[in-house]
């Protein structure tokens, strides 16, 4: 996936009702706000501590789709937001990825937040 990462910033990213979770044992969870075929935008509340230029893996739940997990890399972080740019996933988490964004591609439309 290294080849995706020199466009990232010409990746189009959508509004993606949805949640994420951590799976490095904290169990902090929280809203996914944006997300592009690169990365994401992620929700921070207090509980969750992340460090940029650190790795972790998440869990993505969005709309009617299976979840997907990825190996991230913490871009960015300020108090209320977390950027993440996807590191690994499995071909078959990636395809889950493909398919919503070109759903998001076709539709415009905003996906309902699954809990």
């Amino acid at each position: 996936m290294g080849e995706l990462y020199d466009d990232r910033r010409q990746e189009p990213r959508f509004t993606a009702g949805g949640i994420y979770r951590l799976q490095n044992g904290s169990g902090g969870s929280g809203r996914i706000h944006d997300l592009s075929l690169n990365g994401a935008m992620l929700e921070r509340r207090d509980d969750i501590i992340m460090e940029p230029e650190t790795r972790t893996v998440i869990v993505l739940s969005i709309a009617d789709l299976p979840e997907f997990i990825a190996d991230v890399l913490i871009k960015h972080v300020t108090p209320e937001r977390i950027g993440i740019e996807f590191y690994d996933m499995s071909p078959q988490h990636f395809t889950t990825l493909i398919s919503l964004i070109e759903r998001f591609q076709r539709s415009n439309a905003i996906p309902p937040i699954r809990t």
